[in-house]
C-alpha cells in the first residue's frame, strides 16, 4: 500500500457520552499502537465530529487513502445504508473518493467488528473480570 494512510473509526453516536468516549478511546488506542497512520474518530448522529466533519478533518495531513472503519459488533441498516450513502459509496461497493486539499482521496470502508476471535476473547475475559 503506497501513500499515507488514515483511519477514521465510525461510532454511532448517543445522547450518553459514554458513547463517544469508547469510540474515541478506541481510535485513540490505534493512534498509540500504529503511528504511522493518521487516525481520526466521526459519529453518524447525535455526537461531533460528524463523518463529514471528520473526512475533512483529514486536510493537512497528506493522506491518500482514507479506511472508515465502523466501531459496531455487528451490521444492520446503519451499516449497510446510512453509513455508506454518507460516504458517497453506491450499493455493491465498498469505496468511494472525495476531494481533500484538491486531491482525490479513496474512501475504503470496512466491516463491522463481527465474530472475530478478538472479540470472543474480550467476552471471555470480560466474563473472567465479573466473576
Amino acid at each position: 500500500m503506497s501513500g499515507k494512510i488514515g483511519i477514521l473509526a465510525i461510532g454511532h453516536g448517543s445522547k450518553l457520552p459514554y458513547n463517544k468516549e469508547v469510540v474515541t478511546g478506541v481510535a485513540e488506542n490505534i493512534a498509540k499502537k500504529h503511528d504511522d497512520f493518521v487516525v481520526r474518530v466521526g459519529f453518524m448522529n447525535m455526537d461531533e465530529p460528524t463523518i463529514k466533519d471528520a473526512l475533512q478533518s483529514f486536510a493537512g495531513t497528506g493522506v491518500t487513502t482514507i479506511a472508515a472503519v465502523p466501531v459496531f459488533l455487528a451490521s444492520g441498516v446503519h451499516i449497510t445504508k446510512d453509513i455508506p450513502e454518507i460516504l458517497g459509496i453506491e450499493d455493491g461497493n465498498n469505496q468511494s473518493s472525495i476531494q481533500i486539499d484538491g486531491q482525490d482521496v479513496r474512501i475504503v470502508y470496512g466491516k463491522p467488528l463481527g465474530a472475530h476471535e478478538l472479540i470472543a476473547d474480550l467476552v471471555f475475559e470480560r466474563a473472567r473480570e465479573a466473576l
